[in-house]
């Protein structure tokens, strides 16, 4: 490790902690729901997963919205221009906000046709409807919050995302666990009090964010009003640069949905554990998470410092795979420790405990992976701008090893529902291999305020 790798790698850090606790933090939620939820019935912490399809579609349009503005946001604060920094974050936040009301339109007039999506088991589906007709109010806050907390990353500043999302999570839990159980005096409420609890915790950050923005946050000075600036001089930009990024996690959030409506015809005993599943790995990606938003931070400020930077950015860009590598290796260890006692967790049922051990194994695969696109996709790729070589690998791997051989192998070939699931893992493999190769050759930098 040279002294300059050294010295971009302690800016990671410092960045990728607050990070990767506000992730921590938000998996610490679903983390509540599924061991609360999970002790009470394995069918309606079920109804609640399946329920909470159509908030991850929608979460991704949000981590679109936002990881798109970062990709010229990183690159505009590296030449401190404040006023493109407000102007495109306005745009996002409008894009978010709509969406957010026309989403929670539909999953409130349509609460069980919206499950029904997901899952054919009549009981999942009615649980699902109960938990879908209170939280589907929460949509416009979480746009909010999270687009200009994800905004406020591209200036380095990470930590008001940390206290704001760890003071929420301290309310969901308490809240959580007073209306799922009925305590304090309140009627026991199972999947309707875990969703009583979301809404208000998502109320509870967007009061705290108005806050922070108008009384302290003064380096972008970002306001309500700004949600209706003029953006028509980016729009090349964001045509070119951000565009990609939102398409891209759309199609994600798209795909991986279709993923669990293709698990949830394998019956309810898979969902369950698909259930537990998907909180673990959200668990063990929080390092990946942190790392790969840090490196797009820190990355994308030095390029657009300007081409002189670039050779570095090459070198140093390579260093950050190695360090995903090991990093995947570490999570990897992590789950087989953790594997035999994970279904302890909750009140799983003997067939679903089977089911999560060996889901696990896939899980680590499936992981070790991750840990390496995550990085090259979210911190190297998108911070040089290389945002649509990104949308079309995202695209193809998915629609053609994830969905493609995963309806084959459920519904043409009704493979067992553990090795369904390694070929709905297969994708991360793919899009490692083949984008490895395009980080050493350093083609993917362009500069996106030129």
């Amino acid at each position: 490790m040279t002294e300059r790798h050294r010295e971009l790698l302690k800016k990671i850090i410092i960045i990728a902690i607050p990070i990767a606790i506000q992730n921590l933090i938000n998996v610490g939620v679903s983390v509540t729901d599924t061991l609360m939820i999970g002790n009470i019935s394995e069918i309606q912490l079920a109804g609640i997963s399946q329920a909470n399809q159509p908030y991850f579609i929608f979460t991704t349009l949000i981590f679109g919205l936002a990881s798109g503005s970062m990709v010229l946001n990183a690159q505009y604060w590296g030449q401190r221009d404040t006023g493109a920094i407000k102007a495109i974050m306005g745009l996002m936040m409008r894009i978010g906000i709509i969406g957010g009301l026309l989403a929670s339109a539909v999953v409130l007039i349509f609460p069980e046709q919206a499950v029904s999506i997901f899952t054919n088991e009549a009981e999942v589906i009615n649980y699902g409807a109960q938990y879908l007709r209170i939280v589907g109010l929460s949509y416009v806050f979480s746009a909010f919050t999270g687009i200009y907390l994800m905004g406020l990353r591209s200036i380095q500043n990470v930590k008001i995302s940390m206290y704001i999302y760890g003071l929420s999570f301290i309310l969901n839990v308490f809240l959580n666990y007073t209306f799922i159980f009925g305590k304090f005096g309140m009627p026991r409420l199972e999947c309707r009090g875990a969703a009583i609890a979301t809404l208000i915790s998502r109320i509870f950050e967007s009061i705290l964010v108005l806050i922070y923005m108008y009384k302290i946050e003064d380096k972008v000075r970002y306001r309500v009003r700004d949600v209706f600036c003029k953006t028509s001089k980016y729009w090349k930009s964001i045509a070119t640069y951000s565009l990609p990024v939102l398409l891209s996690e759309i199609n994600w959030g798209l795909g991986i949905s279709m993923q669990a409506a293709i698990i949830g015809r394998l019956g309810s005993n898979v969902i369950a554990a698909n259930s537990f599943i998907n909180v673990f790995q959200q668990l063990s990606g929080v390092a990946m998470m942190g790392l790969g938003g840090a490196a797009g931070v820190v990355l994308g400020n030095l390029i657009g410092k300007g081409k002189k930077h670039e050779e570095e950015v090459i070198s140093f860009s390579k260093f950050l795979v190695k360090i995903s590598i090991i990093l995947g290796i570490i999570v990897i260890t992590m789950v087989l420790i953790i594997r035999p006692i994970a279904p302890s967790f909750i009140n799983a049922s003997e067939q679903t405990a089977e089911l999560i051990k060996s889901m696990l194994y896939v899980s680590a695969f499936l992981l070790f992976f991750q840990a390496i696109t995550i990085t090259i996709f979210v911190g190297i790729l998108r911070a040089g701008g290389d945002t649509a070589f990104c949308a079309a690998i995202d695209i193809a791997t998915l629609w053609i090893c994830k969905i493609g051989l995963g309806l084959l192998c459920a519904f043409v070939l009704k493979l067992h529902p553990v090795l369904v699931y390694l070929i709905l893992s297969s994708d991360e493999c793919v899009k490692a291999l083949i984008t490895i190769p395009r980080v050493w050759k350093g083609k993917w930098i362009h500069y996106t305020t030129v």
